[in-house]
């Protein structure tokens, strides 16, 4: 064989090689495009799936997004309504404080002239009660010089009774006096008599009250020898009532028996004009006499 056989047949070997490498390739590729296709697919089919989800949820997001968004301009619609309300709201309140101001401005005004008035009637209370002062002190004074009276009276009237009593006694005397006389002139004797029961007062002027008495006639009175008494000093027995000045009385007088420092026993001198009682009177003199 020649070289140019020789060279023809290492081509012809050199092609086939190069010929068959392509067939492996070739399958090779056929075999990989295959699977890809299937994969492919496969990941279409994923694909179509998840589109169909995502339409599914963009249709419910959509729907969300519509009724946010419907609510969204219902509240807007509430807001402005309520903005409008409150517009209308702050319009009056600025109507009412303006009014609320001139009322203010008016109060004040009338407050000023209330504090006037409160100052004036102040000033007339001021002299209502210098008037009501002047007043209460007459009126105290009238009410002491009503007592007064009242005393004044009560010791007329014991005087009075006193001397009613004080005559009828003196009466009695004179009469008794009278048929003494009568009696010693028809008997041929002497014309003078004894002067029976005569008064011997202290000489300082004392006042005491009946403390206890005794169906005797016996009493015990609140004064003795540290205000002047002895035995056989006299005292005038009275009975006072102040509320009714008309009740009080002249009963007599008593003599003293016994007497102690801040005591002492007395007596009656005749017949008194009415039994003595606890919280009778005894004084050297009748009161206002």
């Amino acid at each position: 064989m020649t070289a140019v056989g020789k060279i023809l047949v290492f081509l012809n070997l050199v092609f086939s090689l190069v010929v068959g490498a392509f067939v492996i390739m070739i399958y090779l590729a056929r075999t990989h495009w295959v699977d890809e296709y299937k994969k492919l697919e496969a990941r279409n089919s994923v694909l179509t799936a998840s589109e169909a989800t995502y339409k599914a949820e963009a249709t419910k997001v959509q729907q969300d997004a519509d009724a946010k968004v419907a609510k969204m301009q219902a509240d807007m619609k509430n807001v402005r309504d309520d903005l409008q309300v409150a517009l209308a709201s702050n319009a009056q309140l600025r109507a009412d404080k303006s009014k609320l101001e001139q009322k203010s401005t008016r109060e004040g005004a009338q407050a000023s002239m209330s504090v006037i008035e409160v100052k004036k009637r102040q000033d007339d209370v001021a002299q209502l009660r210098e008037t009501l002062k002047k007043e209460t002190d007459l009126n105290t004074t009238l009410v002491k010089q009503n007592a007064e009276f009242r005393d004044q009276a009560i010791s007329a009237t014991i005087e009075k009774q006193a001397a009613l009593d004080l005559n009828k006694r003196l009466e009695s005397q004179l009469q008794e006096t009278a048929r003494d006389m009568a009696r010693l002139r028809a008997n041929g004797g002497s014309t003078t008599t004894a002067r029976a029961g005569g008064k011997n007062p202290p000489s300082e002027s004392v006042e005491g009250l009946v403390k206890t008495t005794d169906p005797s006639g016996l009493m015990t009175i609140t004064i003795g020898s540290d205000a002047g008494l002895t035995k056989g000093h006299t005292l005038e027995l009275f009975r006072l009532n102040p509320a009714a000045p008309s009740q009080s009385r002249y009963l007599g007088t008593v003599r003293i028996l016994e007497a102690d420092h801040t005591q002492a026993v007395a007596q009656p001198i005749g017949r008194l004009a009415s039994p003595p009682q606890a919280g009778d009177r005894v004084a050297s003199r009748i009161l206002g006499s």
